[in-house]
């Protein structure tokens, strides 16, 4: 028996009757359909086009693009798994929608309907293994191994005054320690082999002594430009801001500069 091949259209190879095609567009709606019938529309609606649809079962081509939507709406809401379902309520939605390649809204309302509470990271107390981990690794790596972000872990590890761990550095000591605050930062530095920030973070850490910057002061050659060159200019040279350089000339009562007019 020869029957219509539903893939090209032709009368050979495997597919719907003949006979079956004139029905077709009641049994499309009322999905009065055989097993394989129905496999065969569905591999016939990924692989052609409404209108190619619609030449082949005689109908129209918008019926047939509402019935597929209809369709992929039903099947895609039954796609739920159970390791889709474990997620919900662990991760904040935006992220499993991302994850799951569903829309927010498709994601916080299969969660309300299970009754499953919003993510919300601050109510996740702290354990004591996870308290552990903090200053032994570095920030970003103890939060990808606990699932918390990157400012969540830094937060608790200041509350707890626990020092950050550098990977990549050398771990202070205690004679180093005993070192802080005793001279300019810039100076232990040089005298420790390390970086200026480095020294001023692990003094601020360790430390209650908090260095006062102590303005520059003006040589002679700096005050005679004022007045006689522009703000900018004169802040460009001397590698002050230019409210300091308005200040210092307001103070001294010196005009502004003004251009010469020819």
């Amino acid at each position: 028996m020869v029957w219509f091949c539903f893939a090209c259209g032709c009368s050979s190879g495997v597919g719907l009757r003949p006979e079956a095609i004139s029905g077709m567009k009641d049994a499309v709606l009322e999905e009065k359909l055989t097993g394989s019938q129905r496999s065969a529309i569905q591999k016939l609606i990924r692989a052609k086009s409404d209108r190619e649809i619609a030449r082949l079962l005689r109908q129209s081509h918008r019926l047939l693009n509402l019935h597929r939507r209809r369709r992929s709406t039903i099947s895609h809401r039954e796609r739920w798994t159970d390791y889709e379902h474990r997620l919900l309520g662990r991760i904040r939605d935006e992220e499993l929608a991302r994850l799951v390649r569903r829309s927010v809204a498709a994601v916080a309302a299969k969660r309300e309907s299970l009754g499953i509470r919003i993510f919300a990271p601050q109510c996740i107390r702290w354990s004591k293994r996870e308290i552990e981990l903090l200053g032994k690794r570095a920030d970003p790596v103890v939060a990808r191994m606990l699932g918390r972000t990157r400012p969540a872990v830094q937060l608790k590890r200041h509350s707890l005054g626990i020092a950050q761990c550098w990977e990549r550095g050398r771990p202070w000591t205690r004679d180093e320690d005993s070192l802080l605050g005793t001279m300019r930062d810039a100076e232990l530095a040089k005298k420790l082999k390390r970086s200026l920030s480095s020294v001023r973070s692990q003094r601020n850490l360790k430390t209650d002594v908090r260095f006062i910057r102590t303005p520059r002061r003006w040589t002679a050659a700096q005050l005679r430009m004022l007045g006689r060159l522009p703000d900018a200019e004169v802040a460009c040279r001397t590698g002050r801001f230019p409210a300091a350089v308005w200040n210092k000339r307001v103070q001294l009562g010196i005009p502004r500069y003004a251009p010469k007019r020819r």
